[in-house]
């Protein structure tokens, strides 16, 4: 059974005005754009616990480097 991919907003063709050939780019330039947003999220989420485990040291965490 083949896979389609639904994009965004549920649609199976998600550009129909394009080649296969740039079809194909458009949906790896997409893919390639939402693993790129995924990483920055995760990104952030460990400087906010890095910064959050940083300011549970108390009083003595301000002479830390």
């Amino acid at each position: 059974m083949e896979r389609q991919h639904q994009g965004r907003l549920g649609r199976g063709d998600s550009h129909p005005h394009l080649c296969d050939a740039c079809k194909a780019r458009a949906l790896e330039a997409e893919r390639q754009a939402e693993q790129a947003e995924r990483e920055r999220q995760e990104q952030e989420r460990q400087e906010a616990e890095a910064a959050q485990a940083s300011k549970a040291g108390g009083w003595l965490g301000r002479w830390r480097g």
